[in-house]
């Protein structure tokens, strides 16, 4: 019902991903608008974006929405918004996310005397990354992984905090919003009786 007329090509999806055709500003109200109509606490619709966006560290890509959906199960937070909290993790911000997760999985990997490397060979490709990732896993993925999940999991606080502040207020202003609707409504209605 609500599909596409002619459906995008594998590159428009891709040029979607980085710059969407409604613009950033239209595509961040769209995402604001669907958290405040969701039904739920303020409490479970922030810890579900806390743990979406927290899941974001992961290098494990094609299972962020998997990861986020079955944290917010575990959790009893709101499913619908730990989808949409793994878009803080996009490819403007994966490269710094992706960089601190693996920087401090190699620290912490070093300071246990496990075998990590933070810096990758001078000229990489998909064979060498491949071939580092089949062979010795343990130097760059294992660090990543761990540091990842470690800096997911300590971060969720921090995105708690700012999403339930911003989920908070965007749903009082909506609360005000529907009662001078309806207050105008009777308004009118009362003045139509006369």
């Amino acid at each position: 019902m609500f599909q596409r007329r002619v459906p995008r090509t594998i590159i428009q999806n891709i040029k979607e991903l980085f710059w969407p055709s409604m613009g950033w500003l239209r595509a961040l109200r769209y995402t604001k608008m669907r958290v405040i109509r969701l039904s739920d606490t303020t409490h479970n619709i922030a810890l579900g974006l806390a743990i979406g966006a927290g899941v974001s560290f992961s290098p494990l890509l094609g299972t962020h929405f998997i990861q986020a959906g079955a944290f917010a199960f575990i959790t009893r937070s709101n499913f619908i918004s730990a989808l949409i909290g793994t878009f803080v993790g996009n490819p403007w911000t994966f490269p710094f996310m992706w960089w601190a997760a693996i920087s401090f999985g190699s620290s912490l990997f070093n300071m246990l005397g496990l075998p990590a490397s933070a810096t990758l060979p001078e000229h990489v490709d998909w064979n060498v990354m491949w071939d580092i990732m089949r062979h010795d896993p343990i130097r760059i993925f294992l660090p990543w992984l761990a540091g990842g999940y470690i800096l997911g999991v300590a971060s969720i606080p921090i995105y708690y905090v700012i999403f339930y502040q911003l989920v908070k207020g965007a749903k009082k202003a909506r609360k005000r919003v529907r009662e001078k609707s309806i207050h105008r409504i009777a308004k009118d209605m009362t003045g139509q009786k006369k």
